[in-house]
């Protein structure tokens, strides 16, 4: 077999010429274009008891209350240790302090460390 020739190895133009595309759709979510309409200004912000519902003109978001939050993942890791530990020993009072670390009623105690003569 031979070799093809070395001009066959060229790339080749398009066979046809097309024209580049536009887009006229608004722009998608999560977009940070100016005027894309994720900045709401101030003076458009009311509160829910001023708009009428039922006009179709007007968007209502209301934003849930915060909730509460949740313990850290230390605090987890403690307060899952001390239930676990309380239900093994047969502890009620270690098993309650670790649900309520893990409720986030009570913190993890810190340690102190180095001398205490301070």
């Amino acid at each position: 077999m031979s070799s093809p020739p070395k001009d066959d190895i060229a790339p080749r133009s398009p066979s046809k010429v097309v024209e580049p595309t536009k887009v006229n759709t608004a722009p998608q979510q999560a977009s940070t274009s100016p005027g894309d309409g994720a900045h709401i200004p101030a003076d458009q912000i009311r509160d829910p008891s001023e708009v009428d519902r039922n006009d179709p003109n007007i968007n209502v978001v209301e934003i849930p209350a915060e909730k509460k939050k949740s313990p850290s993942f230390k605090d987890q890791v403690f307060g899952y240790a001390k239930v676990i530990r309380g239900k093994g020993l047969g502890k009620p009072a270690v098993k309650e302090h670790g649900e309520r670390v893990l409720r986030g009623e009570e913190t993890v105690p810190t340690k102190r460390r180095g001398s205490t003569s301070d």
